[in-house]
């Protein structure tokens, strides 16, 4: 009986490289140590896969443009932040967005002043990038693929436990 159970958890302890989306120009490796060390141009980034508390992908507009964004949370005081930026296509929805958008805050004003509230929801200013966020590491991305595949690497490096060592090509 457990010379079956052994080769299970032989492949269980050796997972299959991460295959990143097509398109992107990533390499992702397995690694021996317990670190998810990546290098990308113009910059690398290595932490200790037992010290990351969260592991986020999420994508927002801006004025003309979408982010993707993966933050890194760890027990550090810093914040890691991989990001790819696209702008939209003059003449796309963005018109009727912001039509919708003037609408809401029209709206969002009209209740505050009814019912004396502050308008809390506008406190908070980011003019992404260009604002200086301290505790903070950024990497800017050229290509939501390879955005993608990062957090996938992380993602299952952290999951399972296993280091892993990732490589974003320079351009």
């Amino acid at each position: 009986m457990l010379l079956l159970s052994a080769p299970a958890r032989l492949s269980a302890q050796n997972p299959t490289p991460t295959t990143p989306p097509a398109g992107g120009s990533v390499t992702d490796t397995d690694s021996k140590n317990a670190f998810w060390d990546c290098t990308l141009p113009g910059g690398s980034y290595t932490v200790l896969l037992s010290r990351v508390n969260v592991v986020s992908l999420h994508e927002f507009n801006l004025t003309g443009g979408r982010v993707t964004e993966m933050n890194v949370v760890t027990e550090g005081s810093a914040l890691a932040r991989f990001y790819f930026m696209e702008s939209l296509p003059v003449g796309t929805a963005s018109g009727a967005a912001e039509a919708a958008k003037a609408r809401l805050t029209e709206l969002a004003d009209s209740a505050a002043d009814r019912t004396g509230t502050d308008k809390v929801w506008r406190k908070v200013v980011k003019d992404y990038p260009l604002a200086t966020h301290a505790h903070t590491i950024e990497f800017r991305l050229q290509n939501k693929a390879d955005l993608l595949a990062l957090h996938q690497s992380l993602r299952t490096a952290w999951m399972r436990g296993q280091g892993r060592t990732v490589r974003v090509a320079g351009e």
